[in-house]
């Protein structure tokens, strides 16, 4: 495979990753909330801030398919560069904040985070191969 094909396919995964769960916390912000794993150990509920942060998710996972379809270099890396930040900060403030985890959900929370984490950083660094224009 190539690194576009490469690059094509991890954008394409964090699209579906994302896609997934931003559509669910806006659509269906009680359900993400009661089923998600982990979600209701931080109450009360509010759908207006799930909904809010699913559709935020939506407008990322936007801009990460067009810049899956024009594989275009700073689009790419702009978009990259954006949810990167996002899935930092998201990633930052779980392991801050594991007091009310078991052992399997702090685990699992932050290898999951972690590793969008590290996709994105690993998608980054591949980005930076496109050619200019």
């Amino acid at each position: 495979m190539t690194r576009k094909t490469w690059l094509r396919a991890g954008l394409v995964l964090l699209i579906v990753l994302d896609g997934s769960v931003g559509v669910w916390q806006y659509f269906f912000p009680r359900s993400f909330y009661d089923d998600f794993p982990t979600v209701r150990l931080d109450p009360p509920f509010n759908e207006h801030l799930v909904s809010d942060v699913g559709g935020l998710n939506i407008a990322l996972v936007g801009v990460l398919i067009f810049a899956a379809v024009h594989l275009e270099r700073r689009l790419v890396l702009a978009a990259l560069t954006g949810f990167g930040l996002y899935s930092l900060t998201h990633f930052v403030f779980h392991v801050r904040h594991f007091e009310h985890f078991s052992l399997r959900d702090a685990v699992g929370v932050g290898t999951g985070l972690g590793l969008e984490v590290v996709l994105t950083i690993a998608l980054l660094v591949l980005a930076g191969t496109l050619p200019r224009r």
